[in-house]
């Protein structure tokens, strides 16, 4: 079949350009339009056809549990998933209830949202084939709703900082001191350490060690993509 065609709702730009590398990086998918609020993405809905929205919660005008909401108001054929640093249960509850088929909470790894775009691609294939599914085949879609929460972080560390330094990083092509993270997250070079020498402990950050001519080596990180 042809590939599934995908709108991406997030009004930061560059992690909408990380989920728009992410989702096309998975055999399937290509994503045909991002849209930046609420209201844009109703309205790119009601002129054109997708086949999935992966949707933020966070958003201008209207938040992604309004336009999920307006989604099954109008009865559109379409499938949702949300990806959100909302870890509230009210939004994940509305979010579930609303018919999401996954709810990944940032920050996540990729490998995470490819189980999830492989398991929704695999369903979707044997559907469209078939008239009756067995049991094992709606699990395998069902399964999507489980682990909704976020994974455990220490308790003195802010998921959304997390998530905002993983977003950055992941749009690095190449090593960055904690230095130069701190300056394009925002935040001081003690914390932006802290946080660095947590995700090289869980594999999700490298770290190297770069010699200096004069002055002592400076350790730099990079994102490492699960693949």
């Amino acid at each position: 079949m042809d590939e599934f065609k995908v709108l991406i709702v997030e009004d930061d730009p560059m992690v909408a350009e990380i989920n728009k590398n992410f989702t096309e990086a998975v055999e399937g998918f290509s994503v045909a339009a991002v849209a930046k609020n609420g209201n844009e993405a109703l309205n790119l809905l009601s002129k054109r056809s997708f086949d999935l929205v992966v949707l933020d919660n966070y958003l201008p005008e209207k938040s992604g549990i309004e336009v999920l909401a307006e989604i099954r108001r109008q009865e559109r054929p379409i499938d949702v998933i949300m990806i959100t640093a909302a870890d509230d249960s009210v939004t994940i509850t509305a979010a579930l209830r609303y018919g999401v088929v996954a709810y990944i909470a940032k920050p996540f790894k990729f490998e995470r949202y490819r189980a999830v775009l492989d398991a929704y691609r695999n369903f979707r294939q044997k559907s469209q084939k078939r008239k009756t599914l067995e049991q094992q085949d709606i699990d395998e879609l069902f399964t999507l709703n489980q682990n909704v929460g976020t994974e455990a972080i220490p308790k003195n560390f802010n998921v959304q900082t997390l998530s905002t330094i993983l977003n950055y990083m992941a749009a690095q092509t190449t090593y960055q001191s904690a230095e130069e993270i701190a300056a394009g997250v925002g935040i001081s070079r003690v914390t932006a350490r802290r946080y660095l020498e947590y995700l090289v402990e869980k594999g999700q950050v490298q770290r190297v060690m770069e010699y200096l001519s004069v002055g002592r080596p400076v350790h730099r990180f990079k994102f490492v993509e699960n693949r």
